[in-house]
C-alpha cells in the first residue's frame, strides 16, 4: 500500500524533510514548521514511504480533532453536538497536509472567537491571537483567508451587494502579470476546473457552500458571508486553478463547524462523502499518481552520469528527488536553472504519454530530430535540446501529438517568478 500514496505533492514534503535532517535548511525556503513535523516523523520511523504515509495519518488526525472542538466550542445547550466528519479532512489531510495544519488552527480560532464559554475577554482574545498566529505560521494564504473572512463578517448586512460588487471589479483593476500569483485568467472557469481536478463530489460541496443554510440562527450571518465567497469564487482570479480550488476546499471545512445536526445534515454529509468515494474508486488518478511505475524509469535515468537536471511531470520530479537525491523540475528549464548545473552536465526528459516509436519516427530534411532516445517503461529519457526542437517540429506539422507535447505530462511553461524566486530548481 506504501508505494500508492495519495496525494500528489506528497513526496515534496519528504525532499523537504530530508533537506532538514542532511543539511539542517530546506531545500526550499518556507517558514511553515509543517516540514519539521515530517522530519520528525523521519527520526523516529525512518526516511521511506511509509512514515509518509503515518504523517499524512496524524494531519488526517489533527484535523478532525479541531473539527470536533471547534463543534463543541460552539455548541450552546439547547443546540446538538455534531458528530459527522466532513469529507474535506480527508481531502485536505492526504492532498494538502501543510493547508491542513493551517486550517486546524483556522477552526479553533474561530470556535474561540464566537464561543460563549470564555468569560474573560481580554484572555479569549489572547487565545485568539495566538491560534490566529499559528494559523498564518503554517500557511500564510490560510491566515489572510481567515482575515479576510473576519472582515467581511464585520461589515453590516446591508453592504452585502456593494461588497459583493468590489469583488468582482477589484482583481480586474490590479496590475497583473502572467508570471506570478495574481492574474485574472479568463480561460479557467474555476468551478469546472475543480471538477477537472477532483471530480463530481468537489460540486455537490461547492453547492451546498453557496445555497446551504443549515446553521443556527446566531451563525447565519457568517455563513451567509461564506456561502457570498463561495459565489465570488467562480470568477477567474488566479494563475493557476489549484489555487482557487485551495482556497475553496479550506472554506468548506471552516462552513462545517458551524452546522447543525439533523436529518438534513446527515443527508448532505452522506451524499458528499457517496460522490467522492464514486469519484476515487472510479477515478483514482484525480488523487495520487502512479508512483508504482516510476521507480524503474527513476532508477535508470538517476544512474545516468551527465544528468545534471532532469525535466518531467509533477509528481514524478517529487518522486524521483525523494527516492533518488537527484535534481528534478516540473517546469521548462529557464536562465537560472541551466546556469546552476554543475560543469559538465546536461538537461534530460522524460517524456511521457509519447511512444518510442514516434520519436524515432520523427526527422527533418532527413535527419532524426532526437540523438538519444533511452526507453524507460512509459517513459522516453531524452536531451532536452532534443525535445525542444521536436515540439516546435510538430506545431510546423500542426501535429495532434502537440497536445500531448504541451500537457501537464511533458511540462512546457516557464516557472512562474514567485516560484522562482524561492526555489532552486522548482520541483
Amino acid at each position: 500500500m506504501f508505494d500508492s500514496l495519495f496525494g500528489k505533492d506528497i513526496y515534496w514534503y519528504g525532499v523537504q524533510a530530508i533537506s532538514l535532517i542532511e543539511t539542517g535548511e530546506l531545500h526550499s525556503p518556507d517558514r511553515s514548521p509543517v516540514f519539521h513535523i515530517v522530519a520528525l516523523v523521519f527520526r523516529f520511523l525512518g526516511t521511506n514511504d511509509q512514515s509518509l504515509f503515518v504523517f499524512q495519518l496524524l494531519t488526517v488526525i489533527w484535523l478532525l480533532t479541531c473539527l470536533y472542538l471547534a463543534r463543541y466550542l460552539l455548541k450552546s445547550s439547547n443546540e446538538s453536538w455534531n458528530p459527522l466528519p466532513s469529507v474535506m479532512v480527508f481531502v485536505l489531510g492526504f492532498l494538502y497536509p501543510k493547508q491542513a495544519w493551517a486550517v486546524g488552527f483556522l477552526l479553533l480560532t474561530y470556535g474561540i472567537y464566537f464561543s460563549d464559554r470564555f468569560t474573560r475577554k481580554y484572555g479569549k482574545w489572547l487565545i485568539v491571537g495566538i491560534f490566529f498566529l499559528c494559523t498564518t505560521w503554517f500557511h500564510t494564504m490560510v491566515g489572510v483567508l481567515g482575515l479576510g473572512l473576519w472582515c467581511i463578517y464585520k461589515i453590516p448586512r446591508k453592504y452585502d451587494l456593494i461588497l459583493f460588487l468590489i469583488l468582482v471589479i477589484f482583481p480586474y483593476l490590479l496590475p497583473t502579470n502572467d508570471n506570478d500569483r495574481f492574474v485574472v485568467d479568463g480561460k479557467t472557469f474555476p468551478i469546472y476546473a475543480a471538477y477537472e481536478i477532483m471530480g463530481i463530489g468537489i460540486l455537490w460541496d461547492w453547492i451546498v457552500l453557496i445555497f446551504g443554510k443549515n446553521v443556527p440562527d446566531r451563525y447565519l450571518s457568517i455563513r451567509l458571508n461564506l456561502g457570498l465567497i463561495g459565489m465570488f469564487l467562480v470568477l477567474p482570479l488566479f494563475h493557476f486553478a489549484d489555487i482557487q480550488f485551495r482556497i475553496l476546499i479550506s472554506f468548506l471545512l471552516v462552513t462545517e463547524i458551524f452546522s447543525q445536526f439533523n436529518s438534513k445534515q446527515v443527508l448532505i454529509t452522506a451524499v458528499s462523502f457517496g460522490l467522492w468515494f464514486f469519484v476515487l474508486i472510479q477515478t483514482p488518478n484525480l488523487f495520487r499518481y502512479p508512483y508504482e511505475t516510476m521507480w524503474i524509469p527513476g532508477e535508470k535515468a538517476a544512474s545516468v552520469s551527465s544528468n545534471g537536471l532532469l525535466v518531467a511531470h509533477h509528481g514524478f520530479c517529487e518522486y524521483y528527488h525523494f527516492q533518488f537525491r537527484k535534481d528534478c523540475m516540473s517546469w521548462e528549464p529557464d536562465d537560472k536553472a541551466i546556469s546552476e548545473l554543475p560543469r559538465g552536465t546536461q538537461v534530460y526528459r522524460l517524456v511521457y504519454g509519447i511512444r518510442m516509436e514516434n520519436l524515432r519516427a520523427s526527422k527533418e530534411n532527413g535527419n532524426p530530430i532526437f540523438s538519444l532516445i533511452e526507453p524507460m517503461g512509459e517513459y522516453q529519457l531524452v536531451l532536452e535540446n532534443d525535445w525542444q526542437h521536436y515540439r516546435h517540429w510538430l506545431e510546423k506539422r500542426n501535429s495532434k501529438l502537440i497536445s500531448i507535447a504541451k500537457s501537464w505530462k511533458n511540462p512546457y511553461r516557464k516557472r512562474p517568478g514567485f516560484i522562482q524566486r524561492k526555489q532552486k530548481y522548482g520541483i
